[in-house]
């Protein structure tokens, strides 16, 4: 793997002059025949378009001369809305209802059914909005340059001189002539795909040694990055044809040759979206949009191959993983104020797309039958990682998003360039969305991992594979970021039918952490990590339990210790430190409050005068803030996970002492 994130090319790709010509064609998509496997999950316009497509336009050939190929980039005026009425009927068509990645009769009774088709409906007019709204914010690209350059820190480096101005501008020049002159619609256009992998290969050789980012900037301005898209977009359609045709041989030429270019077309895209610059002009010119087809077209043609995943020329393993990346990198981004409306829209359209219940999808059919997976040269961990830390950086990006539209909302202020208003945007069909993928599967897909070889046992000194680690750590971020953004959405989607899947789940994450833990300091590099997925699954199971009696009884399961004695048997650090405590008590006041049966365990296995100082703290440190006009409020601190309208009650409901027991003795069960 390359350091921008890249596959490498597929094995036996290379230069394929014997076997494709100069001057290649990309195979054309009949629009009139019938769709194939590449066009699954799709939403289709009747010309035949792909949904991004019908709305923003086909992929223009930057390069290209001549009045069609300098014609406008997105529509204007009557043309968007007509086209937005297109996607509309193509959405809530029959063939739609496949779509999300149901199979089998479950699939064919929830279309069958009124409030399904309700819901496809109503997503189909939020994408057309959606879209709409993301074409009348895209800027020209040279305002998107100007932008980035103004967002860029010490723009200096925008106009500094490059030591590879000649090299760089004679390979954009012939990038522009290979790729050909033809406007995009004109699918027949041929384009010399060789030459194109060669120039591909060539532009990243010389922006991977070079790291400026005057270099970067100059790739900007010679429309480089636009042309990488454009032939993502076409070699994605072509790939999409050969599937539906059923010629998708990856011994093929014409496979080998399309995948090259669409490996290095990734590369190159992987290397220029590291700097933030080149992320706001991508998404003030809209182009991240096509990404989104790439990437839901690499899912559509995996499953309708047979080719199994963890197989090295599979198209989800070889393209996939960089998909996303530059797509997680692009929903992270900050953007100016002028255009604060575009992340959030851009985050509501990718998970509204299709695309998350295609991840769903993929995560059900990665059967984990073995942690041996994750210790030998399969492709299949990087995707599992790359697909997971790609929805926590979206979840994570539309609640942030949403939560700044709804404070300028409130102050007043326009909407910037995207238009609308907080009221237009689809958060319940978002929380209908992730009611409808279980929460993306996450549950399933973690369960099959950490208890794939059965229960591990506490005293277990083999470590997880660090793939593992991290693909749980950004699991349970995930779920702890749509309580935050709902908390009944979590908590009743993982409640009676996946308590004790749950269950096992928390237990073997608090047993391997707390076991890699003792004995090392927090906050040194051993054990940090360990250390930051404990925390993150104490957080998940307060949100969990919180005023939730049926869940709440969770923590009376265990076979010869409870769930309850095993957060209460943690180490020390989190009942004598300010920060642990942060981390720990939060998660007993939710676990325990108004449960008799918990708070009469927890009196055996805790000096419960701790927790009455911690809240009698807390409520004078918010006393103190609201004296100072200060909002601390957030996610991880006391408030934003045990509500202030329920302090009084708790001091009162855990104010009977336990057992007499001085600070030390009776702190916590032996075991800690």
């Amino acid at each position: 793997r390359s350091e921008s994130g890249c596959g490498s090319p597929a094995p036996g790709c290379g230069n394929a002059a014997d076997e494709v010509g100069a001057g290649a064609p990309i195979t054309p998509r009949d629009s009139t025949t019938q769709a194939g496997a590449g066009d699954r999950g799709k939403v289709r316009s009747p010309s035949g378009r792909s949904q991004s497509e019908a709305l923003l336009g086909s992929p223009k050939v930057l390069g290209g001369t001549g009045a069609k190929a300098r014609a406008p980039r997105r529509p204007v005026g009557p043309q968007s809305a007509e086209l937005g009425s297109e996607i509309c009927s193509a959405f809530t068509s029959e063939a739609s209802f496949d779509d999300l990645g149901l199979e089998g009769d479950g699939a064919g009774a929830l279309a069958s059914s009124k409030a399904d088709r309700e819901y496809q409906e109503a997503v189909a007019q939020q994408l057309q909005a959606m879209c709409t709204r993301l074409v009348e914010a895209a800027q020209p690209d040279e305002e998107a340059m100007r932008l980035a350059s103004h967002e860029q820190e010490g723009s200096k480096s925008a106009t500094a001189s490059t030591a590879h101005r000649a090299r760089l501008s004679k390979l954009a020049a012939e990038l522009k002539k290979v790729v050909g002159h033809a406007p995009a619609e004109d699918t027949s256009a041929t384009m010399n795909l060789e030459r194109i992998d060669t120039v591909l290969s060539d532009l990243c050789k010389v922006l991977g040694h070079s790291q400026r980012e005057a270099d970067i900037v100059l790739v900007l301005k010679l429309g480089c990055a636009g042309i990488v898209v454009d032939i993502c977009v076409r070699v994605k359609d072509s790939l999409s044809a050969l599937a539906g045709a059923g010629e998708m041989r990856t011994a093929s030429p014409a496979w080998r040759q399309m995948s090259n270019v669409m490996l290095n077309a990734l590369k190159c895209l992987g290397i220029v979206c590291k700097h933030d610059f080149t992320r706001v002009y991508m998404l003030n010119t809209n182009r991240v949009v096509r990404l989104v087809d790439v990437a839901v077209a690499c899912l559509d043609m995996h499953f309708g191959s047979t080719t199994p995943l963890n197989d090295a020329q599979s198209v989800s393993v070889l393209f996939l993983p960089q998909v996303l990346y530059v797509l997680s990198l692009h929903v992270k981004q900050h953007l100016p104020n002028v255009t604060v409306g575009i992340p959030h829209t851009l985050a509501s359209y990718l998970l509204l797309c299709g695309l998350a219940e295609k991840l769903r999808e993929l995560f059900r059919r990665a059967e984990v039958k073995s942690m041996k997976l994750f210790d030998g040269g399969s492709p299949v961990p990087l995707l599992l990682l790359r697909a997971m830390g790609f929805l926590g950086n979206l979840v994570t990006s539309y609640r942030m998003t949403l939560g700044a539209r709804e404070h300028a909302a409130g102050a007043g202020e326009a909407g910037g360039s995207t238009g609308g208003s907080p009221a237009a945007d689809s958060v319940g069909l978002v929380l209908q969305m992730l009611r409808r993928t279980e929460l993306f599967g996450i549950v399933n897909i973690l369960g099959s991992i950490l208890l794939c070889e059965g229960r591990r046992e506490k005293s277990a000194a083999a470590s997880l594979p660090q793939t593992v680690i991290s693909l749980s750590f950004q699991a349970l971020r995930i779920l702890n970021q749509v309580a935050r953004l709902e908390l009944a959405t979590l908590q009743e989607t993982l409640g009676a039918c996946r308590r004790h899947e749950l269950y096992h789940l928390l237990v073997c994450l608090i047993d391997y952490c707390t076991a890699r833990i003792q004995g090392s300091k927090l906050g040194q590099d051993r054990g940090q990590e360990e250390n930051e997925l404990l925390h993150e699954t104490i957080i998940l199971l307060g949100y969990y339990c919180l005023e939730r009696p049926e869940n709440q009884s969770i923590m009376c399961y265990g076979e010869g210790q409870t769930l309850l004695a095993k957060i209460t048997s943690l180490p020390l650090y989190y009942f004598m430190d300010d920060k642990g405590k942060g981390v720990l008590f939060p998660t007993i006041l939710a676990t325990c409050f108004k449960s008799p049966q918990n708070l009469e365990l927890l009196r055996g296995e805790m000096n419960m005068s701790l927790l009455q100082k911690y809240l009698a703290a807390k409520m004078l440190d918010v006393q103190i803030d609201e004296a100072r006009s200060v909002v601390s409020e957030d996610g991880m601190s006391l408030p934003g996970r045990f509500p202030p309208a329920l302090w009084q009650a708790a001091v009162t409901f855990f104010s009977d002492e336990a057992p007499a027991a001085g600070d030390g003795a009776g702190l916590v069960t032996a075991g800690s």
